[in-house]
This record gives structure tokens, sequence and C-alpha cells, in this order.
């Protein structure tokens, strides 16, 4: 396939890559410092947990021309910046489907409106940080590339996307409510956007703050028990078990030790400011000159989550049974014994007198 990918920042870059190693023909739509260096040392890619660098000869341009002809074209921009896509999406004639690739919650209708039925939506399932002209990434294992179409439905083009993406690497899944989807999503990210911005967006800070784990664990876990009683199952199952089943020690234990202990680590500590007359740069002024924008605490804290999405992402649990409404969940380690070691019990707890202590039953 003849694929055009609108901007070039870390998402782009590596799903340019991957698609360019599987033998797709990819063209990258970029601006200002990253469309030179793209131009002048090709794409590099660093994968962060391996090292492993790679460089690909890659065609990058500054404009399109209208003879051009692609069968997809990726954008993998931010949410505020889709808008902003739409004069260059729609001046093409070549009918190529478009995949909008990230966050478009409450922007479909739009998007939908401006370019009909060549809009496909859907989600990465990777992050990282740009350091010059080297992209250091790391795929996120247990979260797939989502992919959907407006209506829902799965068509034939949204299988041989999926084929496409899978054969590049990228495990895919289709969903029939992007929607619910992206609501899923948010409820378990923006619990850790907030707890970053509150220690600076520094995860070893983070993973020492007991007490701001545990309010992110608890925010987590109201979002999704507001989710599923408004019937939302775009949860993924493992997040469910986690967030529903678990007692929330668990989950707290497990971000304080993914966030300082992972070899991924450095995607986290190290901030990474956003460069003015990149792919997708925001101009600083000299009254902003020597403190971080807020786009710079916005790279930083996307590399941080990126880690964080991977380590909760990964917890190899099952699916949780469906529990009636206002049942209490219980830790399943710690039922109550039954039979004969349940009185056994009671006797060495309670006093000889057969007076019980508080709690026993």
């Amino acid at each position: 396939m003849r694929i055009l990918v609108v901007g070039a920042g870390v998402i782009g870059s590596v799903y340019a890559g991957k698609l360019l190693t599987a033998g797709h023909e990819v063209v990258l739509l970029a601006r200002g410092r990253r469309l030179a260096d793209l131009q002048a040392s090709g794409l590099i890619l660093e994968e962060a947990q391996s090292g492993k660098r790679t460089a690909l000869p890659v065609t990058a341009v500054a404009a399109l021309d209208s003879a051009d002809r692609y069968d997809l074209v990726l954008v993998p921009v931010r949410s505020e910046q889709l808008t902003s896509t739409l004069p260059v999406l729609s001046s093409m004639r070549d009918g190529s489907d478009v995949l909008f690739f990230g966050n478009t919650a409450g922007r479909q209708a739009q998007l939908v409106e401006a370019l009909g039925s060549r809009v496909l939506f859907g989600f990465p399932a990777a992050g990282g940080t740009r350091d010059g002209s080297v992209v250091r990434y790391v795929l996120i294992g247990q979260q797939q590339t989502m992919l959907g179409e407006p209506n829902g439905a799965t068509t034939s083009r949204t299988r041989h996307l999926k084929t496409m993406l899978q054969d590049a690497g990228f495990p895919t899944t289709i969903t029939a409510n992007m929607d619910g989807w992206l609501l899923g999503h948010a409820a378990f990210v923006v619990p850790i956007a907030c707890a970053l911005y509150r220690v600076d967006t520094d995860a070893s800070r983070l993973a020492a703050d007991r007490d701001t784990l545990r309010l992110m664990v608890r925010a987590t876990r109201q979002a999704f028990q507001a989710l599923r009683t408004s019937g939302n199952n775009e949860i993924p199952a493992n997040l469910r078990t986690l967030y529903l089943r678990l007692p929330a020690t668990f989950a707290v234990r497990l971000l304080a030790s993914g966030t300082s202990r992972s070899s991924r680590g450095t995607l986290v500590r190290r901030p990474q400011p956003r460069r003015s007359g990149g792919d997708a740069g925001t101009r600083r002024g000299p009254a902003s000159r020597g403190r971080p924008n807020r786009s710079s605490r916005t790279r930083s804290h996307n590399a941080a989550l990126t880690l964080l999405v991977d380590r909760l992402s990964a917890v190899p649990v099952g699916e949780p049974q469906d529990q009636p409404a206002g049942v209490r969940l219980r830790h399943p380690l710690r039922r109550r014994p039954q039979g004969r070691r349940r009185r056994r019990i009671h006797q060495r707890r309670c006093d000889p007198r057969r007076i019980c202590v508080p709690g026993c039953q």
C-alpha cells in the first residue's frame, strides 16, 4: 500500500517505520526542524527496552502534490490538532481512506461531516519521546492497536487494515464502539496523568508517594464502576479484574514497582521539552523562556504515562465474573473458612468463655 502519514511525531514515526519495514511505501508529511531531520538523516527509531537503533530511508515532504495518490492516510495527531488537518485532507481527491489515529472523542461527527465515508478511527499502542532526530519508543505489549468504523460495523476495509497492521507487528482489534473504548481508556489514564502532574511528572516521586497512588487507584476504580453501571463493556478484562475484583493495595504495589524498577524507566524520568517548529511544536515567547510550558509538561507526561499503562495493562489475571448490583466483591484469597477449620479458628480467636471477639462470625 501507498501510505501518507500526517505528522512525524512519536506515534507517526513508529508506525511509519514499522510499515516501511513491512514493505509498504510510506510518505511522511512534516514541517520545520523535524522535516529537515528526516530529509537529512532519515527515520531513526530506538527501542527503549533493548536499545536497538534502526535508521530507515523515508520520503518526507512539507506539502502535498495534487497529482499524488495514496491508499491510506494515517493521521496520528493530538486532539486539538485534528481540525487543522481537515483543509489538507479535504483537498485530496484520490478517494483514500483516512484513519484518525488518537483521541477523537467529541470530534467524530465533525470529522465525518468534513470527509464523509473516507473516515476511520483508531488508537495506537505505542509511545515514547523524541530527542532530536531520534525517536525512542516502547510498544505497549498488552494494549492492542484499535480500529473502528464510525457506524460500528466490521467492514472489509477494517479487516484489511487489521491484517496490514498485524503484519507490521502491531496486534490489532476491531471495536464496534470506538467512543466507548475511548471512554474506558480515559478512565484509566486520566487518574494516572493527574497523579503525575501532582509530582511534576517524576515517576520516582510517584512510586514513593503511596497516598497519591492510592488516590489514583480509587479514582480509576470509581470511574470503571460508573462506566460499568452505564453499560460500557469496552474496558479490557485485565483492568476490570485489577480494579473491580482485586484489592486496591495490589494495584498500588504494582504501580510502585513498575515506576521504580522497570528497565524502561528512562522514558519516565527525563522530560523532553517540545521544540518549536517541529511537526506539532508550540512557539514560546520571550516571557516563557526558562520555564517549561504546558506542551513540554504534556510531552513528559506522555512518556511517563506510556510506562505506567504498559505496567498496569500487563497484569496476567483472568476475566471476573459479573456480580449482582450491590454485592460487595471479596478478595479471592481471603475466603471465610468452612467446616471444622472455621470452628477451630473461631475457638482460637475467641475467649475461652465463648465470648466472641469483634468481627468473629
